[in-house]
């Protein structure tokens, strides 16, 4: 396999970590829409449109073609797949 190709497994490892970093970064507007979503069905559909589009809202950033891109090129680059970003509420120990 050429060094620059990554398997469908190397590639959906990326997306998911890049989909794990965006969900981090919206972390309060997926408990809104969490807490929004708890106990309903089809319901949350028109009940919790507004805490949808937030949270949308604020992870399309995170999962842009543009920050999978990056993530890939880091991949190369690092020789692995890439290290997740530390998230502000975690200390060092």
């Amino acid at each position: 396999m050429s060094r620059f190709a990554l398997s469908r497994k190397e590639e959906e490892a990326i997306v998911a970590l890049c989909k794990t970093e965006a969900l981090r970064a919206c972390e309060a507007d997926v408990a809104n829409f969490s807490a929004c979503a708890q106990g309903r069905t089809v319901s949350v559909a028109w009940s919790c449109r507004e805490q949808f589009r937030a949270m949308q809202a604020c992870m399309k950033p995170h999962m842009s073609e543009e920050k999978i891109d990056a993530a890939k090129r880091r991949f190369f680059q690092e020789g692995g797949l890439p290290k997740p970003a530390p998230s502000a509420s975690t200390t060092p120990s």
